[in-house]
């Protein structure tokens, strides 16, 4: 009886095996069970994640070779660049659903026609020598391209419309410039480090983390999601479009971390860098949030990765920036919502009757800020900055947009609470709204042409640029309603404040 039994389960445990097998070469993984690459070709490890592949987004059930060419060409492109393409974050698993294809870009016709065919709505007055944030007293002398850019900084504006030749040649330089110093730049959530050029230029690197296709996971909060290197790539690509000027100019860089960061690394940066087990180059800083070394670290494939790196503005001693609570803030927290989040009138009852915001321009720049954070899906605005030297009648720094495209398939209408409640905004800004709603001015596809002479180009997951156009029509649609609900379309659109009719509120005497 008991050989009996025992031979029984040898046959079963042999069947179980041979399906498994089976199953494996098939591509037909047990449920719970996730095969994949991470970062070393061919070498396969169970996933830690959990993650559903992008299912709205498939091209279909069936298998198709010309799809699955798609995909491994993708791959391919990234395995000839020397780039990592699975995260050591968040593994994407082998499936028969295959990736959006990237659509290649053949012309920019789109973005080049917008710019051609439309003035900017957002003018700058005749500027004084007051109104420039960088007065040089012997401007002949500061000629590098970091230079110029900061000395067009001024009260209105990061940079001027449509400057095409200053672009071209930054944003070259930027993912180009030989590096002379790096330092890993403690504080903060994420990952980020300090460079130095050659030049003396400096800019502040985003290290790539997680996949193109990857989406926040419906679970996570939006302050403790992943920051997306190519999110403050598209971030200042969407602002040029915008016409609002406010967001400093970003690229994307391929890095050898060897011989770009480690060797011209500090002391303190140097000792954090390691080979992991696939031989791979990797390292952490010093931060609060996926900054574990043993769980989350940043690597090569072996010593090669991407990341963004970003113009850095002029430093704190010659611009001293004014920093604010978003009036708009959420909570931060897990259980509690903050006021706006459950008063409707909060605008109206609070806001609009506190400085800054009853006056001048800064309710305006606050209502443009959350409509380029709506469009890129940006939960995380707790602060902004102003420059003092400038008063409180200055144009808002947009900075900080790592947490955006990070989500394609659904809408967070809350980022456009400051619009819908306030029910305010530019004209030049509803008016250049209008324009990328067209379909030859189409903001997806102006999006995707701006970005395609980056260095890391495809810079977004496909899907990102359907997203776009669709809130946009959300945009004009919380627009639209307002104007419908207001006693005159003059009390929604608004014409730009000029700042001779503004009056910088005077502190409170001193009763003492």
């Amino acid at each position: 009886m008991k050989l009996r039994q025992g031979w029984v389960v040898g046959v079963l445990l042999v069947i179980s095996v041979a399906w498994f097998t089976v199953a494996l070469l098939a591509g037909q993984v047990p449920a719970g069970i996730m095969i994949l690459s991470a970062g070393v070709p061919d070498e396969p490890r169970l996933s830690i994640s959990n993650r559903k592949i992008a299912a709205d987004y498939t091209l279909g059930e069936e298998d198709n070779e010309d799809d699955e060419k798609t995909s491994d060409e993708i791959r391919a492109e990234m395995r000839k660049k020397g780039l990592p393409y699975d995260s050591t974050l968040y593994f994407e698993a082998n499936s028969r659903r295959h990736l959006v294809p990237f659509k290649k870009v053949e012309n920019r016709n789109k973005f080049e026609a917008l710019f051609r065919d439309f003035p900017s709505g957002n003018l700058v007055p005749k500027l004084d020598r007051k109104d420039y944030l960088v007065r040089y007293r012997e401007p002949q002398k500061h000629k590098k391209i970091w230079e110029i850019f900061h000395s067009n900084i001024n009260r209105y504006e990061m940079y001027s419309f449509n400057n095409t030749a200053l672009f071209t040649e930054y944003l070259d330089y930027l993912g180009t410039v030989p590096i002379l110093k790096a330092h890993g730049k403690s504080g903060g959530t994420q990952v980020k480090l300090f460079l130095v050029f050659a030049d003396g230029g400096e800019a502040l690197v985003k290290p790539w983390r997680v996949p193109r296709e990857y989406e926040t996971l419906p679970d996570h909060y939006y302050f403790a999601d992943i920051e997306r290197h190519t999110a403050e790539i598209a971030a200042f690509h969407l602002d040029r479009i915008l016409d609002f000027r406010r967001v400093p100019p970003n690229a994307g860089r391929i890095f050898n971390l060897s011989t770009d960061i480690l060797e011209h690394a500090d002391a303190e940066l140097a000792k954090l860098f390691y080979r992991s087990p696939a031989k791979n180059l990797c390292f952490m800083t010093k931060c609060e949030q996926h900054c574990d070394p043993n769980e989350n670290p940043v690597c090569g494939n072996p010593d090669t990765v991407e990341g963004s790196v970003a113009a850095f503005l002029p430093l704190e001693k010659v611009a001293k920036e004014a920093w604010w609570t978003h009036p708009f803030k959420r909570s931060y927290s897990r259980k509690n919502k903050a006021v706006w989040e459950t008063d409707p009138d909060h605008c109206k009852r609070v806001v609009m009757l506190q400085h800054p915001y009853n006056s001048g321009r800064r309710l305006l720049d606050i209502v443009d800020l959350a409509i380029a954070d709506f469009f890129a899906g940006n939960m995380d605005r707790h602060s902004y900055n102003t420059y003092k030297i400038f008063g409180n009648f200055s144009t808002v720094i947009h900075l900080d947009h790592g947490r955006g495209f990070g989500k394609y398939k659904t809408d967070d209408l809350s980022c456009i609470v400051p619009l819908t409640q306030c029910c305010i905004i530019r004209k030049s800004t509803y008016e250049r709204l209008l324009i990328l709603q067209q379909n030859e001015y189409k903001l997806g596809d102006v999006m995707r042409q701006s970005m395609s002479t980056d260095r890391i180009f495809p810079v977004l997951y496909e899907p990102h640029y359907d997203a776009l156009n669709r809130r946009l029509d959300i945009v004009i649609e919380a627009v639209r309603k307002c104007i419908s609900n207001a006693e005159s379309e003059e009390d929604v659109l608004k014409l730009e404040p000029r700042i001779e009719d503004y009056v910088e509120p005077q502190p409170p005497d001193d009763e003492t």
